[in-house]
């Protein structure tokens, strides 16, 4: 049997002590008359089979049962893109398992609304348990979904609380937010640092608790690091009153229980697995109504096996389904092209790796451009030595973003610059990797960056730019020149993770090519083994940072 290990957040005496404080200004709960047991699952991208695998989940969500007649399975959003399997069937796959597997509450994550509003709304349908969100509107100021889903577990009732992200509106393509007029008709409450969100996540749980929830969880997707601040985990939490736990999601980090207090000074619980399945998150609601979280990184064997067979069945017939499309090899290496460390942690979103030079590069080389520019959170997986799959080429690129050549005045590439590597040395999906382009940054200096009030950038006002002695194929930039560039529509076109070039002039030969076609096209051009110039880890040295 696997050793199964368990991240404890030692909080039971403190929501005990909770229950106690709130008991003398409420009414208290009603206890369970058995243990509730709220399993979890945030980003998992579409790893429908690494490391515990949805079939892994499904067995111990069995195991739960015979423990407890009380439980449910929840997500914290970011399920349905990340691979080919979710690619390809845009979300339809995924879908289908999370049905067989008995999701009872979901949040919508950024990545939800990969594949457009209208593929969006189909998800949304086909999930037997819908999505709920409390701050996601459209045009009308109209919530999209039910702000909260109350379940009762006997005679206790659970709310979930759904929250979403503001920064929505750039983690996904800022363009199916808009109407035809390029106006956004989309709103997630991200105005004034946030309070507009605060004031819809303070109703749902004041009309949830006068409905009444016996304890209410916040199901979010707003991450805690390297995000907006004041939309992050932390800052909900203080800025509201009457949530029990957050479950969180988006920045991908294994919190086990991070306590923080809330706008009356009370301690809550924030949680997240992590990504692709790390681990199953465990809440849960004892009979004397403490309540406790945990991480659980392995599965206890059942018969024999540590799946479920059924759900690993259902997988393997969809995998099986792309295995000669995906398996069809573009390239061999001795050495890994990198992205993240072995941790897991991006390396692509505040450095410069081998991997990123190489999507720059197969860019660039599709358009035969003066530059290219790629975002550092489109690169999503590191690709290891050995034979290199067109598979591969799909889960390093895995959104179907379309490429497109236009003009670049000298300035603007400065200013892109300048804002992508404005949160250095924090990691930022939006900082620009390069072909054709050398840069240094000195992060000594602060970011003059400035932004609006749904994080697009408005310009460099005041004070020195941290980009530095910029050079474009060996010259020195010049501010005034034009030069041609390749990059996703996603970046140059649609504002993606908040850039918004400013007179961007497109090319009759914009052909919008596939970004993942591009990096096929580019392994394949090798004819046997990728070059050696690739592979120093740290890259060619076009960007430097200086100490």
């Amino acid at each position: 049997m696997k050793k199964r290990f368990v991240f404890m957040a030692a909080i039971a005496g403190i929501f005990a002590a909770i229950a106690v404080s709130c008991a003398s200004t409420k009414a208290a709960p009603t206890l369970p008359d058995n243990d509730i047991v709220i399993l979890y699952t945030n980003d998992v991208h579409c790893g429908l089979d690494d490391n515990i695998g949805y079939a892994g989940l499904s067995l111990y969500k069995k195991e739960m049962k015979e423990v407890t007649p009380y439980v449910s399975l929840v997500d914290a959003g970011d399920a349905i893109q990340g691979s080919p399997v979710g690619s390809i069937s845009e979300g339809g796959y995924i879908i289908e398992i999370m049905n067989a597997l008995g999701y009872e509450v979901a949040v919508p994550g950024n990545h939800e609304y990969d594949y457009g509003m209208k593929r969006f709304n189909e998800i949304a349908k086909a999930l037997s348990c819908g999505y709920i969100s409390c701050n996601a509107r459209d045009e009308k100021g109209k919530l999209i979904f039910p702000a909260y889903k109350i379940l009762s577990y006997g005679k206790t009732k659970v709310a979930f609380v759904g929250v979403s992200t503001p920064e929505n509106i750039t983690k996904s393509t800022p363009g199916i937010f808009k109407n035809t007029d390029g106006k956004f008709i989309y709103s997630f409450g991200g105005e004034n640092k946030g309070e507009a969100m605060f004031a819809d996540v303070q109703n749902a749980i004041n009309e949830a608790r006068k409905k009444g929830a016996d304890y209410v969880i916040l199901l979010a997707h707003l991450g805690e690091k390297n995000v907006t601040p004041e939309w992050s985990a932390e800052s909900v939490v203080a800025n509201t009153t009457g949530a029990d736990v957050l479950i969180d999601g988006h920045s991908h980090e294994i919190t086990p229980g991070l306590v923080v207090n809330n706008k009356e000074g009370k301690p809550v619980t924030i949680t997240q697995t992590g990504t692709k399945l790390n681990n199953i998150g465990k809440l849960t609601i004892a009979k004397d109504g403490a309540i406790s979280v945990e991480l659980i990184n392995s599965v206890p064997q059942k018969d024999g096996v540590s799946v479920d067979m059924e759900i690993k069945n259902m997988i393997d017939s969809i995998n099986e389904k792309f295995a000669a499309y995906l398996g069809k090899k573009v390239g061999e290496s001795d050495f890994s092209l990198v992205a993240t460390d072995e941790n897991g942690k991006w390396l692509v979103r505040n450095r410069e790796t081998n991997l990123s030079d190489f999507v720059a590069d197969a860019f660039r080389s599709a358009y035969k451009t003066d530059i290219s520019l790629v975002n550092g959170g489109g690169i999503r997986k590191t690709v290891k030595a050995g034979d290199i799959t067109y598979g591969d080429v799909f889960s390093l690129q895995p959104f179907g973003n379309r490429l497109c050549v236009c003009e670049i005045s000298g300035q603007a590439l400065l200013d892109e610059l300048e804002f992508g590597i404005r949160l250095y040395p924090q990691m930022c999906g939006g900082m620009l990797q390069v072909s054709g382009v050398t840069y240094k940054v000195n992060a000594n200096i602060p970011s003059s960056v400035k932004t609006d009030e749904n994080s697009f950038f408005t310009g460099v006002v005041e004070g020195e730019y941290r980009v530095r002695d910029v050079m474009v194929n060996g010259e020195p930039l010049d501010l005034n020149k034009t030069y041609t560039v390749a990059g996703t529509a996603y970046v140059l076109r649609e504002n993606g993770d908040g850039h918004k070039f400013e007179g961007l002039k497109a090319l009759p030969r914009d052909e919008y090519m596939y970004d993942r076609d591009a990096v096929a096209a580019y392994f394949e051009s090798f004819s046997g083994k990728i070059p050696e110039s690739y592979r120093n880890e740290n890259g060619q040295g076009r960007i430097v940072f200086e100490q």
